[in-house]
Formats: C-alpha cells, structure tokens, sequence
C-alpha cells in the first residue's frame, strides 16, 4: 500500500481495529492491491496490543497505524482515525471486514454522484456457526444483497464512506465519539441524503462467544438510548420506554421479513432464530434501562 505523497489524496480508509490481529492482517490482505496506488491512504486506528503494530510494521509497512489504549471505544477510535485523515473522500470500516476486489472502485464511483455520505453492502463470511449468523443477521442483513442503488434511511456503520466537506460541518458533534446513527441524522438534518451503493461489498468475518456478544449488544443499546436521551423531554422518555417494550417482537420481525424478502439464507436465518431472538432482546434490555437511568459507560467494543 502506498502512503500519501504529494499528489492529492482522494481517499482516505479509516480501519477502527478493536478485535485482534489475525482479524486486521486479514483485513489489511484484502485490501493491500486496491490500496496500492498514490492517491489512497490506509489509516488504522488501534486498542489492542502492540502485536497490531508489529504486524502491521513488518507486512504493510505503509499502513498508518496509531495505537491507542485498550479502554479506547470504537466511537472514539474512528474520530481519531478521522482527524488524521487527509482523502477528499473519508470511509470508515472495522478491522473484522475483508473487502471485495472492487470495493475501492465502486466507492469512488458512487462519489462522482451528488451525494455526500455513500455506504455499501455487507454480506457474511462467518457461516459455520448460528451464533455468528444470529449477530451478522442482527446487525446487517439490512445490507446485505440485494439491494438497489440509491437513496435510503440508513447505512452500515462498518462500510460508509463521508466527503470530507461534510465530516468538517459536523465535528464538533463527533470529537467525542463518531457514531454515525447520530451524525447521519444530523446531516440529514441539514438536508443530506444517504445513498446505497450496493456493488461496493465487503464481508463481515468473525467468531462470536456467546456471552461477549450478549453483552456487546446490551451495552450498544444503553448507549445508543442514553445518547438519544441527552435532550428529551420526561413525557419524551416516558414514551420511549413504554416503545422499547415492544423491540424485540418489532425488530425480530423487521429481521424476518426483510430476509425472507431478499430471498438469501432463509434456512440459515431460522437455524439461528434463538440466538438472534436473544441477542434482539439483549439489545432492547440495553435499551430500556438507557432510556431510564441514561448512559452508564460507552461500549469498548462492539459486535
């Protein structure tokens, strides 16, 4: 891969590497061909150990890789990947996706459009276990394919892609954490629209412990309703709660629907229907007790 040299660098991929190395080898290999040329740069954001920086040292040497201490969240990991980007185009991905060959292509392509905040699609490549079908299921069978191009209500969080004009507008709001359920509102807010490139793939590959997962999910959902919280009003509240009572037959059935739909893994999906229907309720547990005593800590990781 080749750092940023004089010539303009039209983008800038943003890795929050949280999991473990083997995870983030696999990534940065997937990514080394598209990667390699002058007007792209690599930028890893770390908080595991100093094996990351070893092995991104000796086998992608040109990998920019800042280590950052292991209580960092991944939030916080993507905001000081951000700030030490220098791509007219800025992506945000996590250290347990590998992507396709034409990611990088499809990306740029879709930035000739007049959108400002470009996402892809997320397809599994952890499919031996239910568990890691239950949580790919959870969090991205959204995106997964098919999927049309175009304008839409949401994108993946490990594969969406921001014109650096935009992410300038809204720094203030992300110095803390960049978590870009909040920011895409806010920018579309301002009248940005989210837009779907289905071509620009990459693949979610990791193994999942049981209890890790159910505690990741339950402590993104306190921290996403504590957020969503800050400036709410009792009655607001009250109806939030009373609405997350009603998540996990809600979610469960949106996950349901929406893959029996696409026509893709319906035999995988009830194969894993328990654990997905825990992992749903982990998540509207988490939350529920956001919305009545707020944020306790962010999530260090997430799922």
């Amino acid at each position: 891969m080749t750092a940023a040299s004089a010539k303009q660098v039209r983008l800038s991929i943003v890795i929050a590497a949280w999991n473990n190395t083997s995870l983030l080898r696999q990534c940065l290999a997937s990514l080394a061909r598209q990667a390699d040329r002058e007007d792209t740069e690599v930028i890893v954001a770390s908080n595991y150990d100093s094996a990351a920086r070893e092995m991104a040292e000796r086998e992608f040497p040109k990998v920019k890789l800042i280590s950052l201490p292991e209580e960092t969240t991944v939030p916080e990991l993507r905001t000081r990947g951000i700030s030490c980007a220098s791509g007219e185009v800025v992506a945000l991905l996590e250290d347990h996706c590998t992507f396709d060959e034409n990611w990088r292509a499809e990306i740029i392509k879709a930035h000739e459009l007049p959108y400002s905040i470009i996402g892809g699609s997320v397809e599994n490549a952890s499919v031996e276990r239910p568990l890691d079908w239950a949580v790919y299921f959870y969090d991205y069978a959204k995106y997964m394919l098919p999927n049309q191009p175009g304008v839409v209500d949401s994108l993946s969080g490990i594969n969406v892609s921001y014109k650096r004009s935009v992410l300038d507008r809204v720094e203030q709001s992300f110095r803390q954490g960049f978590m870009e359920t909040f920011i895409n509102e806010e920018l579309k807010q301002q009248g940005e629209l989210l837009y779907l490139a289905p071509a620009a793939v990459v693949y979610h590959q990791k193994h999942y412990e049981m209890k890790d997962a159910f505690v990741q999910t339950y402590r993104y959902g306190r921290s996403f309703s504590g957020m969503r919280t800050l400036n709410v009003t009792l009655l607001q509240r009250l109806g939030l709660i009373l609405g997350s009572l009603m998540l996990p037959a809600l979610l469960s059935s949106r996950i349901v629907l929406r893959t029996v739909k696409k026509g893709r893994y319906v035999k995988e999906l009830f194969w894993c229907l328990p654990h997905l229907l825990l992992l749903v309720t982990s998540w509207s547990y988490g939350e529920l007790c956001g919305y009545i005593g707020g944020e306790v800590d962010n999530p260090s990781r997430r799922v």
